[in-house]
Parts: C-alpha cells; sequence; structure tokens
C-alpha cells in the first residue's frame, strides 16, 4: 500500500440526495462443486455488503461466514443478521 499514497478516488456525491443505503448480499456455498476434502472454506457461503451515502460508497466488506449454510435462504439471513 506503501506505493499507492498519491492514488484516491474522486467522489462527486449527489447534492440533492442524501441519502444513507445498505446492501447485503450472501453467495451460497461460494465454490460449490469444487469441494475439495482439506479445503473447509469451499462449502462456506460469502457474506458481502455496501454502504453508499448520497450514492457514494463509503464502505464495503466481503467476508466468509463462520457456520455453512444448508440453503440460500439461510445464508441471506445470516448476512442480514450481521
Amino acid at each position: 500500500l506503501r506505493k499507492t499514497r498519491t492514488k484516491g478516488l474522486i467522489l462527486k456525491p449527489c447534492a440533492n440526495v442524501f441519502e444513507i443505503n445498505a446492501y447485503p448480499d450472501a453467495d451460497f456455498a461460494g465454490m460449490y462443486g469444487v469441494e475439495r476434502a482439506d479445503d473447509p472454506a469451499c462449502v462456506k457461503s460469502r457474506t458481502g455488503y455496501v454502504i453508499t451515502v448520497a450514492n457514494c460508497p463509503v464502505l464495503w466488506k466481503s467476508t466468509l461466514q463462520t457456520k455453512t449454510a444448508l440453503s440460500t435462504m439461510e445464508a441471506e439471513i445470516s448476512a442480514l443478521a450481521h
């Protein structure tokens, strides 16, 4: 990251709209079908979210869920709970 200190983003928020929005999502068993017995992360679902202020992203994250979801609905509910 040291070599990118001079890099940055220019955000142009909408002046007439000041809204805070959150967009969560989950990917059920992201690597389903390519499981490996030695890699327990293969069956984990992925949770992600983006939070925007005035239509500009200010916070985002993507991570593996800690528990193994047994369905798409369970993965989505787990994403909303965090």
